[in-house]
């Protein structure tokens, strides 16, 4: 692992998930957002805001780093295709996706709408900025 990478990994607000761990993560936090690294580099830089997230959001919001070692397992599930990529769930299903590194109101505007009470979401749907 990278510093970087390290540093998330560490954050109080921030838990690694292997493929068995994702379930029970998203039991316990009905809104979260799941960070697949890839294995570029980009994916340091949006480790970064997702860090910065993890601070933002904490209490309010779970946030799971995927391993490494089963990022392509889960990615499909979860509707990854090009990776650095945020998935954000509102009670285990996919709400919005953002891929790649983007400014940082997209990530946090995507935190604030899947944190928005459900009827006051605007018929966002899964998607997102892929």
């Amino acid at each position: 692992m990278t510093d970087v990478i390290e540093a998330l990994a560490s954050h109080p607000g921030c838990e690694v998930l292997r493929k068995a761990d994702v379930d029970p993560f998203l039991t316990k936090h009905p809104r979260a957002l799941l960070f697949f690294t890839g294995d570029r580099n980009e994916g340091l830089d949006v480790a970064v805001v997702v860090r910065e997230l993890a601070s933002t959001y904490q209490g309010r919001l779970g946030v799971g780093l995927v391993d490494r070692r089963d990022e392509t397992a889960l990615m499909t599930r979860f509707g990854v295709v090009v990776t650095p990529a945020v998935v954000y769930l509102r009670d285990g299903q996919p709400a919005e996706l953002v891929a790649r590194m983007r400014d940082w109101p997209v990530f946090a505007q995507a935190c604030e709408r899947l944190l928005a009470p459900a009827d006051a979401a605007p018929g966002q749907g899964f998607g997102g900025n892929a």
